[in-house]
């Protein structure tokens, strides 16, 4: 808690908060406790020791979920999420004197032994092995390491603590390594850089997920579900025994209160994102924006409780260097789309018959530039005819991989809508639905998607093509399957690789046959050879043995006859 510079001294304390909150108390009357409740801002109720319980969270970083802890360890404040067995935030503070001691050490990572103690489960590290995402620190544990030698002997060394589990969340590679770690070297020389007797710089780092209850996950075959309602229907696999919950973003709000400046960032955890338009290898295009810390706080609905002297409503970025020439993030708009991608699950390919059932997964690129508010449509090619019906989506189904929290789903000729709560924090949509084909052809091939920008940002829109509509008896019969089974759609859509296929084996066959017949036949032509050769050879015996008057009427045994055959056979 002293690392909260406003923090009173009559709640300041070393207790360990995660087993024994009650624990904590105060000379100060239970009024004047309620005065300072009203001061800040909290809404306190109850017993003394609840009050001051309200009080010692509202200075000790950021809100927590609501089934999370709060925890002190030597220079980090932490907040964990037991549900999903990750970090919520670690807060943390640059102190001038003490960067200017760090050595950057590395040592491997291990469980938190205040959470173990207290029965509180974690993520071990080596369930990220194979996952493809890095063990991402929210203290660094460049900052940490001031002072390591000497304090690991005391028992009190920050380094030690930034590498436990409860300090730690799955952080794609590339960003780990290359925006995330540029953010927090620069902030380490922003401090190293102050006066000595400055207080130095205040830190949150967290991570924030657009929907709880449904994260990512991954283990060490790739993304996996708890469960899948579809099976191999779409895609869908089950997690193995270990795996990790992976954040939708990371974010970070830094603070100089001796100059009263703050900004915050927000950066997308999608291993794709970097891929997106604006983006750069390991820079994600949310990277590129700076934002207030009232924003971050708008974004995600926490409180961080930042000090008093931190002018929270404006983003004045306290290391300019950081993102210099980056370039600004590309915002689709009507005039400039956006990419959309759609792809049929199992099936593959670019061909769909008329009124079959297909799994689609759907993926946006607009998402990760800009914030939008609460509503995002998915617009379909319509039918040349009215009278046809078109795309039907069976919003049930839908397999949410990353996606805000969802209020409603609904389909009316405007296209397929999500409702949201809003605002939100930009990111990339990815998710599943199983939809009906149009009964007839489509007036044109181009799929739509649309979302409701923030304040300062207009309706951004991405484009992406579909799907050739073939019929499969004829188009809007009613006699007609309203879907191909599995294997008749799969040949269906590959039917061009099997006829390609078909013809090479044929072609093979055909050459190796030839070439069989050939050999049988210039065998053929030796054995006749030879068999003529030996009967040449009889005859003459023969004849020699005519002219001999010892033998005079003898002919050639059928011995002979029997051995020239079977030796030319041979």
């Amino acid at each position: 808690s002293r690392l909260l510079i406003d923090t009173p001294d009559f709640l300041r304390s070393d207790s360990d908060w995660t087993t024994s909150p009650a624990k904590l108390s105060s000379k100060q009357t239970k009024s004047e406790l309620l005065s300072l409740c009203e001061q800040r801002g909290v809404d306190c109720s109850g017993k003394k020791s609840e009050v001051i319980k309200a009080l010692v969270s509202s200075f000790l970083g950021p809100d927590v979920p609501s089934d999370g802890v709060r925890m002190c360890h030597p220079g980090i404040a932490m907040g964990y999420d037991t549900e999903l067995k990750n970090p919520a935030w670690c807060a943390y503070r640059l102190n001038p004197q003490e960067q200017r001691q760090t050595d950057n050490a590395r040592k491997g990572f291990e469980l938190d032994p205040a959470l173990k103690a207290a029965g509180i489960q974690q993520t071990p590290p080596a369930s990220y092995r194979n996952t493809g995402f890095d063990k991402g620190h929210l203290a660094p544990s460049l900052a940490m390491s001031f002072q390591k030698d000497k304090l690991k002997r005391m028992d009190r060394s920050p380094w030690i603590a930034s590498y436990f589990a409860s300090n730690i969340a799955p952080q794609y590679d590339e960003m780990n390594q290359r925006c995330w770690q540029e953010l927090e070297e620069a902030l380490h020389k922003y401090a190293e850089n102050l006066p000595e007797s400055d207080p130095g710089v205040f830190v949150v780092s967290g991570v924030s997920y657009w929907n709880r209850e449904k994260p990512r996950r991954w283990d060490g075959d790739g993304e996996c579900f708890l469960e899948c309602p579809c099976g191999d229907d779409c895609g869908c696999r089950v997690c193995g025994k270990t795996f990790v919950t992976v954040p939708t973003f990371y974010w970070k709000a830094a603070c100089d209160p001796t100059r009263g400046n703050s900004f915050a960032v927000v950066a997308e955890n999608d291993p794709t994102s970097s891929t997106l338009a604006g983006g750069r290898a390991g820079w994600p295009p949310s990277a590129f924006k700076t934002y207030s810390v009232d924003d971050l706080q708008g974004f995600f609905g926490f409180k961080l409780n930042f000090p008093t002297e931190c002018h929270t409503d404006t983003a004045n970025t306290l290391v300019p260097d950081w993102n210099q020439d980056r370039g600004d993030p590309v915002i689709p708009s009507t005039a400039q789309h956006g990419n959309l991608s759609i792809d049929l699950i199992n099936l593959g390919g670019k061909r769909v018959m008329y009124k079959e059932k297909v799994w689609l997964r759907f993926e946006t690129a607009f998402g990760p530039s800009a914030d939008f508010h609460d509503a995002f449509t998915l617009e379909p090619p319509p039918p040349k005819s009215s009278e046809t019906p078109g795309w039907k989506a069976d919003c049930d189904s839908l397999i949410a991989q990353q996606l805000p929290k969802l209020k409603e789903c609904s389909q009316s000729r405007a296209g397929i809508q999500f409702q949201f709560s809003g605002p939100n924090k930009g990111g990339t949509f990815l998710f599943k639905l199983s939809l009906t084909a149009p009964g007839g052809e489509l007036s044109h091939n181009q799929w739509a998607a649309r979302v409701t920008g923030g304040a300062n940002t207009p309706e951004m829109v991405a484009m992406g093509e579909g799907f050739q509509l073939l019929p499969s008896v004829a188009p809007d019969s009613p006699d007609g399957p309203p879907s191909l089974p599995n294997a008749r759609g799969h040949f269906y859509q590959y039917w061009p690789f099997y006829a390609t296929a078909f013809l090479l084996v044929f072609l093979c066959l055909a050459a190796f046959l030839r070439r069989g017949c050939s050999r049988h036949t210039v065998r053929e032509r030796e054995l006749e050879a030879a068999l003529e050769r030996e009967r040449a050879t009889v005859r003459e015996v023969n004849a020699e043995l005519q002219r001999r008057s010892m033998y005079p009427q003898q002919q050639p045994t059928r011995g002979i006859e029997m051995w020239d055959l079977r030796q030319a056979r041979r």
